[in-house]
């Protein structure tokens, strides 16, 4: 198959892209045919499980988990582009009998997540969808961190730049007006947090 070709590629490039249990593999080859959409999610994949690898020696993290949202974090985009493909992936993936845990992953990483009342304004429930977890803030991260596969992940000192402009990018795309400013802001805040939690976890 076109995306298990791809899959294969790809995972000799990822050294952290650790197996993914083939009911996942199958669940997003069945919604998604964008082979630019399931590279990202192997890239990000890869990034977020090398992130949570890095502050699971000083907190605990689900690397399990956070390796499965990663790699389905963008399965909404087999239907939409636009900010509410994270909730539409958590409804596909709420259809599939797939975990709240994975599903909360997926809906809370679109740009920084909305508070309940930016969610409203931007089209989506009248809820939270802020990351809260660690796991979730993880794959919100992983996700900022360039559309492909980084080689700079290695280097905590190009985390900030690396995310800053893809929320330059991101803010082109959607605007600078609010809510989207304010939680492109809490993707930074989250990377900062991310990097402290790594420090200390080598010091």
């Amino acid at each position: 198959m076109m995306h298990k070709n791809l899959f294969d590629c790809y995972k000799n490039r990822m050294p952290r892209l650790i197996p993914i249990p083939k009911c996942y593999r199958n669940l997003l080859e069945h919604y998604v045919y964008d082979k630019r959409v399931l590279k990202h999610c192997l890239a990000t994949q890869s990034k977020a499980v090398y992130i949570a690898e890095k502050i699971s020696q000083y907190i605990e993290v689900d690397i399990a988990l956070v390796s499965i949202g990663a790699f389905l974090h963008d399965i909404g985009r087999a239907q939409t582009h636009d900010v509410t493909h994270g909730m539409i992936g958590g409804l596909i993936l709420h259809k599939e009998e797939c975990s709240g845990e994975v599903i909360r992953v997926v809906e809370r990483h679109v740009l920084g997540g909305f508070t309940a009342l930016e969610a409203k304004l931007v089209g989506l429930p009248h809820r939270s969808f802020l990351p809260e977890t660690w796991e979730e803030k993880i794959v919100c991260v992983a996700d900022k961190l360039g559309l492909y596969h980084w080689g700079g992940i290695n280097s905590l000192s190009q985390w900030i730049p690396k995310v800053r402009n893809r929320v330059s990018k991101l803010l082109n795309r959607y605007g600078e007006d609010e809510p989207y400013k304010a939680s492109m802001q809490r993707v930074l805040q989250y990377t900062r947090s991310l990097i402290r939690k790594i420090m200390e976890s080598s010091d």
